[in-house]
């Protein structure tokens, strides 16, 4: 509302005020030609040096609110002066949001503490971080991104290439309508994906999205994780799965470096429905320390789709690979971080065209 508006902006200009020395001045504008602005607040330093900084104000601000203002004000005002300082100023801020403001040269500040601001007459240069978390989180029944429904849907989305609606994409993926829904309209809202006017998902950003799972997602959290010691090592067993007699995958590691070596793998990491039979069948021995071989007790059946089969070894997606690697242990996040850079460059390697064919894998 105008008045919370007023507000934030009456507060981000005493949070700058105690952040400049006492003889610069820091106050609201009173410029009446800034027309479409929520605020302009006027900087001048103790050498007469001043500049006036146009003001966004939201209660937060999420990647697509950063998207709209780039496409509108930003727009607009750039085109008529090339330097101008615009900021956004919300209650909070989103880390994603953030990250789009700053490749832009927009300035924010959030209620928090987060705050990214460069100026060049006068000199000013501030970056400060506040909570990466929102203080006020959405309100009971607005959907959360989290949970294994999460990352069957986000799987989807990551290996079937758009367009769909969500209907069809509720089918494929054995979600309820109304769940696969609310998921688009919040990850449309952080633009992760782009939809129409309709609602079906037209473009997907595979690698923030990723990233965006796996802020809730853990390999060793979601699933129910047993480490062991194979007295034979990591590699000798790999070589030895086709003799499990149980279905097993591999994940980590020992999937990442097939597409993206970054070095040589260690630690062996297997989904498996049945680990306690996985682990009599190899003889592996129970270890809470120098494991080598993780068995992982799947956190939803979506692990064992579109899996790929090389030399009579079963391998995850490498979407899942991926998302197991950034939330895994020592350099795991590297070998992770290596892979989706893989996947952006070849996606005609590992992406499939549409649901139907997904389905029938």
């Amino acid at each position: 509302t105008p008045t919370r508006e007023n507000e934030l902006v009456d507060q981000v200009v005493s949070w700058l005020r105690e952040r400049f020395p006492a003889n610069w001045e820091v106050k609201r504008s009173s410029r009446s030609d800034l027309q479409g602005l929520d605020a302009a607040i006027d900087l001048k330093s103790n050498n007469g040096m001043s500049t006036t900084m146009l003001v966004e104000a939201k209660r937060t601000f999420t990647p697509r609110d950063a998207d709209r203002l780039l496409e509108g004000m930003t727009r607009a005002y750039r085109a008529m002066l090339p330097y101008v300082v615009i900021v956004a100023v919300a209650d909070w801020i989103s880390p994603q949001a953030q990250e789009r403001l700053r490749a832009e040269g927009i300035g924010y500040v959030d209620l928090t503490g987060n705050a990214w601001l460069s100026v060049e007459n006068p000199t000013v240069f501030i970056n400060a971080q506040g909570a990466t978390r929102n203080p006020s989180p959405a309100p009971p029944g607005k959907v959360r991104i989290q949970g294994p429904k999460a990352g069957r849907l986000i799987r989807w989305l990551v290996d079937v290439r758009p367009p769909y609606g969500v209907r069809e994409f509720a089918g494929a993926a054995e979600l309820s309508q109304s769940y696969v829904s609310r998921v688009f309209e919040a990850l449309d809202e952080e633009a992760l994906v782009e939809r129409n006017k309709r609602g079906a998902v037209e473009s997907v950003d595979v690698g923030k999205l990723l990233r965006r799972w796996t802020d809730t997602y853990s390999v060793l959290k979601a699933n129910r994780a047993a480490t062991f010691i194979d007295r034979q090592g990591a590699n000798r067993l790999l070589e030895r799965l086709d003799a499990a007699g149980v279905p097993v995958a591999v994940t980590g590691s020992f999937a990442a470096v097939r597409r993206s070596p970054v070095a040589a793998p260690a630690l062996l990491m297997l989904y498996t429905d049945q680990p306690q039979q996985v682990a009599r069948s190899f003889d592996l021995l129970p270890a809470d320390q120098g494991a080598n071989v993780v068995l992982l007790d799947p956190y939803d059946p979506v692990v064992w789709k579109r899996n790929e089969v090389m030399d009579g070894v079963t391998f995850v997606a490498d979407s899942q690979a991926a998302a197991d690697c950034l939330t895994g242990t020592g350099r795991m996040p590297a070998e992770g971080q290596a892979l989706v850079e893989w996947m952006l460059g070849n996606e005609s390697v590992w992406r499939v065209g549409n649901l139907d064919a997904a389905r029938s894998e």
